[in-house]
């Protein structure tokens, strides 16, 4: 689909390349210097043209420049690829949850129109004459730019259904995450519920615990007090009595 640029960022890629193409003939557009990518069409033919340039001068109808597109329309290959991206990089897409097949051919094919498109669109624009002092060629002109702009607002609703069906995905992808982690909550609830049975059996022999040791704890105030009254007992007994004076 693309190669070069930042695929997670809306930033327009180095060449936007046609994903019916053989992956070898993608892979080779891919690391190809970007002097090599800009060939001549008119070349066409040249006996003595190296092989490598030969092959991308085969192809050079399917796959895009950046280099090549208006600023607008870089603005918008930039944000059908970042669209791409989201829905081919989601785990609804990499768990087969949505219509994996499908995405997989589809949606790098949308760019890839959406490319080509732009292509055509920015030659026009790029070649076609500015402006002009004689009335008719100006109303001319005026036609052609109104005709050229509804072409590029009919991409752009193109490009924005292709953003919004990434939003759709992305709000799958954040509700299935929610439903995830409220599993994984549940299993290791689940997987507590003995411990927890457990440990309310501990606190009904702590409750038993605390009565005997309060129990222990009277029997040993009582033994003391015992104690304490025996030494008593044994103290006055030792003790000598008084003598009586005369």
């Amino acid at each position: 689909m693309t190669g070069g640029g930042h695929a997670t960022g809306r930033i327009t890629p180095r060449v936007i390349i046609d994903p019916a193409l053989p992956e070898k003939i993608q892979h080779l557009i891919r690391e190809a210097p970007p002097r090599d990518l800009h060939i001549d069409l008119s070349a066409r033919g040249r006996w003595w043209m190296p092989r490598r340039a030969k092959r991308l001068h085969d192809v050079r109808r399917q796959y895009v420049l950046s280099s090549e597109l208006t600023k607008d329309a870089r603005r918008l290959v930039g944000r059908a690829d970042w669209a791409a991206h989201e829905v081919l990089a989601s785990e609804m897409h990499d768990r087969g949850l949505i219509d994996r097949q499908r995405n997989e051919v589809s949606v790098p094919a949308q760019v890839w129109e959406i490319a080509d498109a732009l292509r055509e669109y920015s030659r026009l624009v790029q070649t076609g004459p500015e402006a002009s002092e004689d009335a008719q060629v100006a109303a001319l002109l005026d036609t052609r730019r109104r005709a050229l702009q509804r072409s590029v607002d009919g991409i752009e609703r193109r490009v924005i259904a292709l953003e919004e069906y990434a939003s759709k995905v992305a709000e799958a992808d954040r509700q299935y995450l929610k439903l995830r982690e409220t599993r994984q909550a549940a299993d290791r609830l689940a997987a507590d519920s003995d411990a927890v049975l457990d440990l309310l059996a501990r606190t009904a022999r702590d409750d038993l615990a605390v009565a005997e040791i309060e129990g222990m704890a009277g029997e040993a105030a009582a033994a003391a007090a015992a104690a304490l009254e025996a030494a008593h007992e044994a103290a006055v007994i030792a003790l000598p009595l008084p003598h009586k004076t005369a």
